[in-house]
């Protein structure tokens, strides 16, 4: 394991360093206690000139016998933005990939903690560390009333975590993926699982009956969902999401109090497109405006791909409603007549010649309200589709920025068919 430690300019005192765990260590830096309380570390020194000529040989003679591998590491004082760039770029160099670091940032000066927090942070997603602890001698708040005075080890680790949940949140909010969100609520609820050995049935089964780990199965199921358009399992998931989200916030307040800042946001957002698969087999009518209102949900989200495979559907579904067929939406033998009966519609207004013969009785499209604006949007909708299909491997492939820019006039007359 490999300790990053700053040592300071500043006039260094004994203090007698307190971990949570009650052990403790007597050292003018909070670095040579840090050596005791982790046998056989690596370690790399960060130190200015000054901090270099004041300290550097004191602290390497009292870690020597405890340390299997220290390093001086030199840097400038961080005075400008250049400086504090090449500080970054020092810390990020002094770490191998996929190894565990131990971050000491009590003695930074200036804006060094605050550049430790983001090179622990820029590590674990870059070079895959195993950050297992970011550590501070609080030497502000140590008990002056002894001596040597004491001084409590503030662990920090969860706060560089605040890191993951603003990534989650970020790709949750743009593209309402949850995935990482319901990731890091399953781990702290994972973090407090009683051990079975000691534990007795009734805390193992509260535990496992938690809000926080039922939401965060919602979210995964949801996310999952809603990522390969099934609409009926995504609405479904959502309806239990915002059942269980209420306890689940007030479990996590304390377990995982970033989540617990996010709830509203994650309520608002799946509420919508909430509805339960037994409320969708009651009433397919619900169900077929409630999945309508997820195509503007994904199109919300820069899900464009999904979107329009969803509008396609929805309008053959939409259609079936209209000609009394809602108890055979998901029928393959009641679908395809009538895709073929706004296929044949859609080649007799295009002035295309129809097939010699029609091989069946198709449904009568006649009258549906706004017939003609179905057929033709029936047809733009599969045109649209097949072209983001091809990957743009076809003629006339549409830009990027058009093909956006027809997905959202088409929800926006889909929207206006009656439901």
């Amino acid at each position: 394991m490999k300790a990053i430690t700053f040592l300071g300019a500043a006039k260094a005192y004994d203090t007698a360093y307190v971990l949570a765990d009650g052990r403790e260590h007597v050292a003018p830096f909070f670095g040579v206690a840090l050596a005791r309380f982790i046998p056989d570390l690596s370690m790399r020194v960060f130190v200015t000139e000054k901090a270099k000529e004041m300290h550097l040989e004191r602290f390497l003679k009292l870690v020597e016998d405890n340390v299997a591998d220290v390093q001086p590491v030199d840097i400038p004082d961080g005075s400008n933005d250049a400086e504090l760039w090449k500080i970054f770029q020092a810390v990020v160099d002094a770490v191998e990939p996929e190894e565990g670091v131990v971050f000491d940032i009590t003695h930074g000066f200036r804006s060094l903690p605050f550049l430790s927090f983001l090179a622990a942070a820029y590590l674990r997603v870059v070079k895959k560390i195993r950050l297992e602890a970011v550590l501070y001698g609080n030497f502000e708040a140590r008990d002056q009333s002894v001596k040597p005075q004491r001084a409590p080890v503030i662990d920090l680790t969860r706060f560089v975590e605040l890191f993951d949940w603003m990534v989650g949140a970020d790709r949750f909010v743009r593209f309402g993926d949850a995935r990482d969100l319901a990731q890091l609520l399953h781990a702290r609820h994972q973090s407090i699982k009683p051990d079975p050995r000691t534990a007795g049935k009734v805390a193992l089964s509260t535990w496992n009956d938690s809000p926080v780990r039922k939401t965060a199965s919602s979210l995964t199921r949801a996310s999952q969902a809603l990522r390969v358009v099934r609409p009926a399992e995504a609405m479904d998931a959502s309806e239990r999401l915002c059942k269980q989200l209420p306890a689940a916030l007030e479990t996590s307040a304390a377990l995982a109090q970033p989540f617990a800042l996010l709830g509203d946001h994650v309520l608002k957002s799946f509420a919508p497109i909430a509805l339960s698969a037994e409320e969708q087999k009651a009433d397919p009518l619900r169900a077929l405006m409630t999945e309508r209102t997820l195509i503007g949900w994904y199109l919300d989200r820069n899900q464009i791909f999904q979107a329009v495979a969803l509008a396609r559907e929805w309008l053959v579904s939409w259609t079936m409603a209209q000609l009394g067929m809602q108890d055979r939406l998901l029928k393959k033998n009641a679908r395809e007549p009538v895709e073929r009966a706004l296929g044949l519609e859609l080649q007799k207004r295009q002035s295309k010649a129809p097939p010699a013969t029609i091989p069946e009785t198709l449904p009568d499209l006649g009258g549906l309200p706004s017939d003609e604006e179905v057929v033709q949007l029936y047809g733009e909708l599969g045109e649209l589709r097949n072209d983001l299909m091809h990957a743009g491997k076809r003629e006339h492939a549409l830009a990027a920025d058009e093909v956006e820019k027809r997905a959202k006039a088409l929800y926006g007359r889909l929207g206006a068919l009656p439901c």
